[in-house]
């Protein structure tokens, strides 16, 4: 059965249109437009949304986990409960984010998690000692061919994004290596120089991992990969807008640096997300919350923001409009990623798509043209 999804405004990759509509079949759009130019079938099950927006759902491609569970660890009902929540805040895709644990931990999680269906990002072990934010130190490692292809093995080829220092020895061949696999690579968790930036670009990364965090601050004599993120117009960049990791000022000038088809929202979201302040963990790494900051021995380990909030923060921030900002999450990260099927309302895509209202509080999120509970 079609299925007609009809709003106040759909969010469409040319513009919005008032009044909207979707036709959906057996999961993919199959027509998208002004409500007066799509026909809807005789039959087909209306969905009418009212005076509200349709969106494309969000894709969180960095976060660790929430509602109490995190990714190194969870069982199946832990990512059931985690896939749910994630959908509630309007995210119907993601990338499962694993943090630096020792070499055989890495593996068994990257199994797990793929033969749950799921796609990684790794974030870590090939990761700077200088920067390593909370990641443990002994469990870095150098990055080369043998252990990319491990993981690669380990994962059956659900790898699609690996967080890289491209300062590290072997990283240029490792990033090229990733590349060619159809892998994303970021630069992260670095203290690269801009020449070693540089070579990690030009050896096929297509980002940067949370923008400001853990790499050297911008200096007007030595920009670094700070200063290569924010000049490079080709480069895809992260950005937690939390207003705790970046304050809201600077992610103003983030944004007006990337514009509206880099700049990636992410959320860094740990186990603790949505269950309020206490002591939670980060794969093996015990997490304080409080306030709304996540810490361990006096460092920032990850938040406990979600994407739509991430979404009106940046219209706060910013003064952006919804349409642009929610772009930022849905299809920058597609992009990133390489995925035509999602992040946008169009036909021959997926109909993973949100219901919003004009502020960005979300009233409905759809997998697949399936309602999320």
């Amino acid at each position: 059965m079609i299925d007609a999804f009809v709003a106040g405004t759909v969010l469409l990759p040319d513009g919005a249109v008032a009044p909207g509509v979707i036709l959906v079949d057996d999961g993919t759009i199959v027509a998208a437009g002004p409500q007066a130019a799509v026909v809807i079938p005789t039959g087909a099950r209306l969905r009418d949304f009212g005076d509200t927006i349709l969106g494309p759902g969000m894709i969180d491609i960095h976060v660790h986990g929430g509602a109490g569970h995190d990714f190194m660890s969870a069982d199946a009902a832990g990512i059931a409960a985690v896939t749910r929540h994630l959908a509630r805040h309007g995210v119907t895709g993601f990338l499962a984010t694993t943090v630096s644990a020792p070499w055989g931990a890495t593996r068994s999680a990257v199994e797990r998690l793929s033969r749950a269906g799921l796609r990684l990002h790794l974030e870590g072990p090939f990761l700077s000692p200088a920067r390593r934010g909370v990641h443990p130190v002994e469990d870095l490692l150098p990055p080369t061919l043998e252990r990319l292809d491990q993981l690669w093995q380990a994962s059956s080829g659900r790898v699609a994004l690996i967080t890289v220092a491209p300062e590290l020895a072997g990283a240029p061949e490792f990033i090229a290596a990733a590349s060619a696999r159809g892998v994303a690579v970021s630069m992260g968790h670095s203290d690269a120089d801009w020449r070693a930036a540089a070579a990690g670009y030009a050896a096929g990364a297509r980002s940067v991992t949370h923008t400001f965090n853990a790499m050297p601050p911008l200096d007007h004599r030595a920009p670094g990969l700070l200063g290569f993120a924010l000049s490079q117009r080709e480069l895809f960049a992260e950005i937690i807008a939390d207003g705790i990791h970046v304050a809201p000022e600077m992610v103003d000038l983030f944004l007006r640096a990337k514009g509206r088809d880099r700049a990636v929202l992410v959320s860094d979201g740990i186990s603790a997300t949505s269950c309020g302040d206490g002591r939670f963990c980060l794969g093996s790494i015990e997490v304080e919350v409080a306030h709304g900051a996540c810490r361990a021995g006096g460092r920032l380990a990850g938040s406990v923001l979600t994407l739509d909030q991430a979404v009106r923060n940046v219209m706060r921030f910013a003064h952006w409009p919804l349409e642009d900002a929610l772009r930022l999450a849905s299809a920058n990260p597609a992009r990133l990623l390489r995925n035509s099927t999602k992040g946008r309302l169009t036909p021959s895509g997926d109909a993973d798509c949100v219901v919003l209202t004009s502020e960005g509080d979300i009233v409905a999120a759809f997998i697949a043209g399936r309602q999320v509970d």
